[in-house]
């Protein structure tokens, strides 16, 4: 079902999905003009050499765009459910951190802004935009929804050139 809703977005466009383990895939050299990844980086481990073989397969002058959860929700420790705090704890060690979602346990790697931003440039990138994903009013039907959400950002949106 995934697999068909991503194709129907790239309908009529000169564009082609792979779809494939990050850390398996080939990265054939100079093949793509943009690249995006929607929230799975923060899934893998070893973020510098991902970066390093996005790199590699983007033709020059190519854009890498992709978001993660925010590490404010990655570094809380807190179980699943409405939260109404948000506890960021050891913010500055990274590495996989375990939490509740959907009945199961989930691990994703907590890792700090500062770290996306570096991997990127330690990669050959040049960061051309950092974006959080400040709520925007008029996309909530629920007043309450819209406050929460105001408290902290829940993703991280970074574009990068080659």
């Amino acid at each position: 079902m995934i697999f068909q809703a991503a194709h129907e977005s790239i309908k009529g466009q000169n564009a082609q999905i792979e779809q494939a383990f990050m850390e398996d895939w080939s990265y054939p050299a100079d093949t793509y003009d943009l690249a995006i990844s929607r929230l799975a980086i923060h899934y893998i481990e070893d973020v510098n050499s991902l970066f390093s073989k996005v790199y590699h397969t983007l033709k020059e002058n190519g854009t890498f765009i992709f978001s993660v959860e925010h590490p404010v929700i990655t570094s809380t420790l807190q179980p699943s459910g409405t939260r109404t705090n948000w506890v960021v704890d050891q913010y500055f060690v990274e590495g996989y951190r375990e939490q509740q979602w959907l009945g199961g346990t989930v691990k994703k790697m907590h890792r700090s802004i500062e770290s996306y931003y570096m991997a990127l440039q330690q990669a050959g990138f040049q960061v051309q935009h950092l974006r959080e994903s400040a709520p925007q009013r008029p996309y909530f039907v629920n007043e309450e929804t819209y406050l929460r959400r105001q408290r902290i950002p829940l993703f991280l949106f970074l574009s990068a050139r080659k």
